[in-house]
This record gives structure tokens, sequence and C-alpha cells, in this order.
């Protein structure tokens, strides 16, 4: 028999907001609590949504509603409980050397969907010490030590082996890890150090004056490092870089890059002061600008320079699928209100701005184009009481 495959009677149910809750008789779910997700499977076939407890009572979200008495079979998805019970067990060890080590305390844990993550009372901690911190990792993992659960009376327990003191009375759930932890723990674990396989921090940052590490453990480290080895064997074959070689070729063609956006800043300027000189040559009070390949940096230059010189300018970039308005305060035409105003009566686009300047994006290059000549028309025609 499937070891995750239960029978059990329905004792309860409620609705809410969000569907349908059954309580069971008795349950092998785990319930969502102390940053270990729910797990997931089935329950009379149909898929259990979420599972929460609430006042010792451990509620089940599924699709359909089910009829107090009923007898259902639930079925705990095995793979998606060895994944929560790794990151769980993964958090004990990095949190026990953490403080042993370093002596530095775990403030907060989760298990997200993709990896974990553990706030440490720190604002100072750096790459070489996490990969200090994972080679420890590492030798708890070959040692495959054991980590047994069991639940003692709080009189039982050895409060001054706790990790993490608890007010907790009664019966007391406790997770050792050989050696290493003792803890009031209701989550769940694996048997033994070695199933963690790989733990590996892949993110650290500061948060409220701590550090956040991330990290993934198990199946979840190997298929990071499957990720991290594509996207570098695919820097190899772009840049033809070894393991060696590949961070200084990053960073050359990082800088050819910002020596090739320097220049091209300065041929945009010296463009943009020719058309601008141009444009200045017509007596329009309007002035409209069409970039249809050029960049946007180039498109707003030439708007903003058009201007200054005192003109409204009207600028629309087809590579962006993007319209500017622009004057330089002189005029009473309040230039945000005038485009809403505009966009709506056209229904197209988006966008907005101030009294002196303005932007939208459409959706396509025609509505851009059909924009912005409607807006260049109510220009020269006076048409801005908004």
């Amino acid at each position: 028999m499937n070891p995750w495959q239960f029978e059990t009677t329905v004792t309860d149910t409620r609705t809410d907001a969000r569907g349908a809750w059954v309580a069971l008789e008795t349950t092998l779910f785990y319930a969502e609590g102390g940053g270990q997700p729910p797990d997931a499977g089935t329950l009379a076939g149909a898929p259990v949504l979420d599972i929460q407890r609430v006042d010792d009572v451990v509620w089940h979200l599924v699709e359909q509603e089910l009829e107090r008495g009923a007898l259902v079979t639930g079925i705990v998805n095995d793979a998606v409980r060895r994944d929560h019970s790794i990151q769980h067990t993964a958090q004990h060890v990095l949190t026990a050397l953490l403080e042993d080590e370093y002596g530095i305390q775990t403030l907060s844990f989760g298990i997200g969907s993709e990896e974990s993550s553990l706030e440490i009372e720190t604002d100072v901690f750096d790459w070489n010490q996490i990969e200090s911190l994972e080679r420890d990792v590492q030798r708890i993992v070959f040692e495959n030590r054991p980590v047994s659960t069991y639940e003692l009376s709080s009189e039982e327990v050895e409060h001054t082996r706790l990790r993490k003191a608890t007010d907790r009375t009664g019966t007391i759930r406790i997770v050792a890890i050989d050696g290493l932890d003792y803890n009031a723990c209701g989550g769940t674990h694996v048997e033994a150090t070695g199933q963690l396989g790989i733990v590996h921090v892949t993110s650290m940052k500061k948060v409220r004056g701590n550090v956040r590490l991330t990290y993934v453990a198990g199946l979840r480290a190997l298929t990071a490092v499957h990720s991290f080895r594509t996207a570098l064997r695919t820097i190899h074959q772009t840049l033809s870089t070894t393991n060696e070689t590949v961070a200084a070729r990053v960073i050359e063609e990082r800088n050819l890059r910002l020596e090739r956006d320097k220049e091209v800043k300065a041929l945009e300027a010296r463009v943009a002061k020719a058309k601008v000189a141009a444009f200045l040559q017509e007596d329009n009070y309007v002035i409209t600008h069409i970039g249809k390949t050029e960049a946007e940096t180039l498109t707003t230059t030439i708007v903003e320079r058009i201007a200054a010189t005192g003109r409204i300018a009207v600028g629309a970039n087809h590579t962006g699928q993007k319209l500017w308005l622009m004057h330089d305060g002189t005029h009473d035409i309040a230039i945000g209100k005038f485009l809403k105003r505009t966009l709506d009566d056209l229904g197209i686009g988006r966008g907005g701005g101030s009294h002196k300047q303005a932007q939208a994006r459409f959706e396509s290059v025609i509505d851009l184009e059909r924009a912005t000549a409607e807006i260049v028309k109510r220009l020269q025609e006076g048409m801005v009481s908004c």
C-alpha cells in the first residue's frame, strides 16, 4: 500500500471566499506553519488546494464540497513532501552552524516555490563566509548524521539544550540532528543529513539592517547547478571563453559597451543639434519630429532641444511606439491634461504628464501615427481648452 495514502472520514465542513474546507478524522497532510508551506495531494480524487490549522483543527481546502460523514481517500504528494522536508532540514543545519560557528542568530525562515530563505541577525556577511558555511554544511551532509523526531512532555524536554526557547506546554515535538541541533519544531524533516544532497546559497541581500540568505537544497540545488552551467556554457560559446577567463572577458565586454555608449551619446548629440537647427528654419508654432528607426534617447534629446527654443515639441518614436509632448513653461497649455484628453477622445494609448511635458505609449505604430497627427492638428488649431 502507498504509505502516503490513507482513508478517513469527513468530520466537519465550512465555506469561505476561497471555497470549501473540510476537517478529517485523521490526516497525513501537513498544514502550513513555521515557514513551511502545506503539503500537496488529493482528497477524494480532487486536488487539495491549501491546508491550514485553526485551533488544533486541520482544515483542507478542496475543489468541491464534501459531505460530513463521507469516507474519503487522501493521497499526499510524496515528491512535494520530500522537497519541503529537505529544505526545512537544510534550514536547521544552516541555523545551527551560523549560531555555533559565527555567533549569528536566525530571525526568520521561509520555503518558497523555487528557493528558501533565512534572515540572519547581522549586518555584515560576505561571500567568503558563505563559501565557508557551505563547506561546513557539506561536511554535515557527508557525515550522514541521523535526524530524529519524537514527542515529549514539556517536563521531559531538555530546555537548556533547545536551539530556541519555547513557551509551549503539554506535548512538544522535538527535532534533533545528532551532535548538532535540538529544537522544538512541528515541520517535516528527512531521516538523515545525507538526504540533503547539496545545500547551495544562491544570493545574499541586506534587509532591515540584517542579511537575507537565499538557498536551495536537494533536487532544487541540482536544478540550480544545471541552470548556472547552461548560462555559463552559453557565455563560453558566445565569447570564446573558459572558466578561467570568463570573468575577465565579461568585464572587458562591459567596458567596451560603456565606451560605445559614450560614443553613441556624443553622436546623438551632434545629430540632435543638426536636426534641431533644421527645424528652427521653419516658422512653426508646433514642431514635429518623427523618429522611425532611431533610439528613444535621440528622440527625447531632439524634443527637449526643440522645447528649449520656446516652441511646442511633438516627438514620435516608432521603435518604442512612444510619443512625447513638451514646452519650456512659457505657454499656457497644460500638456499632460491635453495629451490625456486627446488619447481619451481617440480611445488609444496610455499616457499623461505635467504642465510642461508628457508622454504616451501605444500598442502599434498605426495608433502612434494616428495620435501624433491628431495632437498636431489640435495644437495648430488651438484646440487646447482642456
